[in-house]
């Protein structure tokens, strides 16, 4: 049973009681520091009425006790995203999302890391995300975050709350009451049909390595960190595949390095078509020449694209290409991802079903691929009916 103290002033006069739970001992038999918590006496009651309500305080903070959802935390904020961010670190998440995670600290942390967890409410979150959503708050820009921008922020948030509900360390997400921006819906950026074959006459004029690298983000729909993570020994000229289990990703505190991708479903196979074979193998045709040329400066790493030493490339090299490219051809703008929403609109328009096109793209769940997609899928489905119609229909009149 909960233990209750009674807290007076030097007057005499009842303002607190003091509750303790006894959490008995730890593996080497110390006794374990107690839960505790105070119990605010209101001058309007009495004596009677205040231990009344305190026990009954005391018996709701000892169950709370005893099923692991204890109110005796006085970490702040801060301090818990701190352990949290280093918790996910030690058990491997992807150093990309971390270092992203660590870029939005600073600004969570100087409206609501102070906070206690215990003391955290969604008003505080609501009124973060206000600010946010303020002239001057972009400091590139100096004008608003976006939603989406706002969003990130509070998953974070959201995610470290979660993880203190799971350590029992407060009872509800705060995160999960507060009033986030809805989502920027913005359509995938893609490449008009016309424009694709001003590119691939534009792109006879490039170094080759460029017209193999445009070619397999048209046709795969991969990442661009997929794409510099490919290695010959995963390319299978013969059989016309590629297998995907590598990407080079790049965050100021590494630089460039070599990782796996973004989820489980990222790791996979993807057919490719006899033009694309045949163009790698031109392609690896004149890279082995040219190893030989470069001699002991290039260093074999075995990737398709690199760096003139052989080392990994930047991924944002590729968004800058494709930039300078289309500026001096006198394309639309291009980058890299128009390629993966380009390819997957063609195949949902050449009737694809869509958990094939999830597992080409690496989405882990279809309902990623329906939801990016949706207004492809549902133009794609008028088209159909419009077919129905034609064939079904009009032809029976």
């Amino acid at each position: 049973m909960a233990n209750i103290q009674e807290r007076r002033d030097k007057h005499g006069k009842l303002i607190s009681y003091s509750i303790r739970v006894h959490r008995g001992r730890g593996p080497d038999g110390k006794q374990l520091k107690p839960y505790t918590a105070t119990f605010e006496v209101s001058p309007t009651w009495t004596e009677k009425s205040a231990r009344k309500k305190a026990e009954a305080f005391a018996a709701t903070f000892e169950e709370k006790c005893k099923t692991g959802i204890s109110s005796d935390c006085r970490l702040t904020f801060q301090q818990y995203t701190e352990y949290v961010l280093e918790l996910k670190e030690r058990r491997g998440d992807k150093h990309t999302t971390l270092a992203d995670y660590k870029t939005m600290t600073p600004r969570i942390f100087s409206a609501i890391g102070p906070i206690k967890l215990r003391d955290l409410r969604p008003a505080h979150l609501n009124d973060f995300y206000a600010e946010l959503a303020k002239e001057g708050a972009n400091k590139r820009t100096g004008g608003k975050l976006s939603n989406t921008t706002i969003l990130r922020y509070h998953r974070l948030i959201s995610i470290v709350l979660s993880q203190a509900v799971k350590e029992g360390l407060i009872a509800i997400n705060p995160a999960s009451r507060a009033e986030p921006p809805k989502a920027d819906k913005k359509d995938p950026n893609y490449i008009q049909a016309e424009t694709i074959p001003l590119i691939f006459e534009a792109l006879k004029t490039e170094p080759i390595m460029w017209q193999a690298l445009v070619n397999l983000l048209f046709i795969t729909g991969c990442r661009r960190g997929e794409i510099l993570g490919l290695k010959w020994q995963n390319v299978d000229l013969d059989n016309y595949r590629l297998y995907i289990c590598n990407t080079i990703s790049y965050t100021s505190d590494r630089g460039i390095y070599e990782s796996t991708p973004k989820t489980k479903s990222s790791v996979r196979y993807i057919s490719i078509p006899a033009e694309t074979t045949q163009m790698l193998r031109q392609y690896k045709l004149w890279q082995t020449e040219e190893i030989l040329r470069l001699g002991t400066y290039y260093q074999r790493n075995d990737y398709l694209f690199s760096q003139d030493n052989g080392q990994p490339m930047r991924p944002d090299s590729v968004t800058q290409w494709l930039s300078k490219f289309s500026r001096r051809h006198r394309l639309p703008h291009l980058n890299p991802h128009a390629f993966r929403h380009t390819m997957t609109s063609m195949l949902i328009f050449g009737g694809m079903d869509t958990v094939s096109v999830s597992k080409r793209l690496g989405h882990s769940q279809v309902s990623t691929t329906t939801d990016i997609y949706a207004h492809t899928i549902a133009e794609a489905d008028r088209r159909n009916a419009d077919l129905l119609g034609e064939i079904l229909l009009k032809r029976a009149l």
